[in-house]
């Protein structure tokens, strides 16, 4: 009896040890299944080693720069002005030659001193006028569209940051059954400032209601403006280095505080859209003309009068594109070699930004001498005079 009570106290005590040396086995064969009593590895992620050696490549942040692009465009441009004028009566006063615009009704003579204003344009400037003269001519802005126009010229220089969304390389994503892009960018999605003047071509605005109203003269020919946008741009059409994007913009603008009173105007935001033809030099460095239309307006007001200015600009900007190389130069002089190489166990690009890449044949191999020939023009014998 004694021996089979020490056996039953034996057998469970050899299990436990039993089960905690498998537990021990268990931890140090790290990532491994028991199945009928052979062990198996599991396999390791692919798509964590991937990240593994890329990591190793590439430069995680130099990868990260990449995907944006820092754009600079200068502008050429032409612009058509509009200024309606509605609820007030525009006077011209042929013995002091002063045009000036009052509230409607105002003309009819029933205030004194009358709310007059000779400037509209980019500050309500009042001018003291007690009656007025019978010989003064009055166009009321309810009975007839009363309009001045003017045109002139803009030169803007222009900033971008903008976000790079990459192409799908469909075949190659069909192939590898992995999601594979393309060095071609699909969308940016960016933001920027730009700055340009407004230079009137003439001094005064004119309109075609009445001879004898005549012009209005402009108290400056010069509006510095700056402007604060937003952008999405689409690449529709790509071949070989060429593409054509569809690219809109839109935002805030004002007007230099010295060249007008920015307590009276409200600006409208700008809406501009362009199409860009883009070349690629490499896939760091492109290079593209962009025709674009723009509508931006602004509304001078006070407690009396109110004038609406409208500007239609039809400009073409010539830009370029930078992005951050996302493998750097080879400081090592003696590597010569013109692909994206491995090199000491990193990614390196061969050539300057400006440069394709991958070059199909190389463009900085030394030019060596065959055996026997001389570069040198051969020296002419000199000849004695008179033989």
């Amino acid at each position: 009896m004694l021996k089979q009570r020490a056996l039953f106290l034996i057998i469970p005590l050899l299990l436990c040890s039993a089960f905690q040396t498998e537990a021990q086995l268990f931890k140090r064969k790290n990532k491994k299944a028991n199945v009928d009593g052979f062990v198996l590895e599991v396999a390791p992620d692919p798509e964590k080693e991937k990240r593994k050696a890329e990591r190793k490549l590439v430069n995680p942040i130099r990868k990260a720069l990449n995907k944006f692009n820092f754009s600079i465009e200068k502008g050429f441009g032409y612009f058509t002005y509009r200024n309606p004028l509605t609820d007030v009566s525009v006077i011209r006063d042929p013995r002091g030659d002063q045009l000036y615009a009052v509230p409607l009704g105002e003309e009819e003579g029933n205030t004194s001193p009358l709310n007059a204003y000779d400037n509209w344009f980019n500050r309500i400037s009042p001018i003291g006028i007690e009656r007025i003269d019978d010989d003064s001519h009055i166009v009321r802005t309810d009975t007839v569209d009363l309009s001045y126009t003017n045109n002139g010229s803009i030169n803007p220089l222009t900033f971008r940051l903008s976000f790079s969304i990459k192409k799908l390389d469909k075949k190659n994503s069909e192939l590898t059954k992995d999601k594979v892009y393309t060095d071609e960018d699909l969308v940016r999605i960016g933001g920027g400032i730009s700055f340009g003047a407004i230079n009137f071509r003439n001094s005064v605005s004119t309109q075609e209601v009445s001879s004898e109203l005549r012009s209005f003269t402009l108290p400056r020919t010069k509006l510095s403006t700056t402007k604060i946008f937003g952008s999405l741009t689409y690449n529709f059409y790509t071949l070989g280095d060429y593409s054509i994007l569809a690219d809109v913009m839109g935002g805030v603008w004002k007007i230099k505080s010295s060249h007008a009173d920015n307590d009276l105007i409200t600006y409208d935001p700008f809406f501009n859209v362009g199409i860009m033809f883009q070349q690629k030099f490499s896939k760091y460095f492109k290079g593209y003309i962009r025709p674009s239309v723009e509508f931006r307006s602004y509304t001078i007001a006070n407690e009396f009068i109110s004038a609406q200015h409208k500007y239609t600009v039809f400009s073409i900007d010539l830009g370029l594109l930078l992005k951050y190389p996302t493998y750097p130069r080879n400081k090592y002089k003696a590597d010569q070699v013109q692909l994206e190489h491995v090199f000491e166990g990193k990614i390196y690009r061969g050539r300057p930004f400006y440069r394709k890449q991958n070059p199909r044949y190389g463009e900085n191999r030394i030019r060596r001498k065959p055996r026997g020939y001389s570069f040198a023009k051969p020296k002419k014998k000199k000849t004695k005079k008179g033989n």
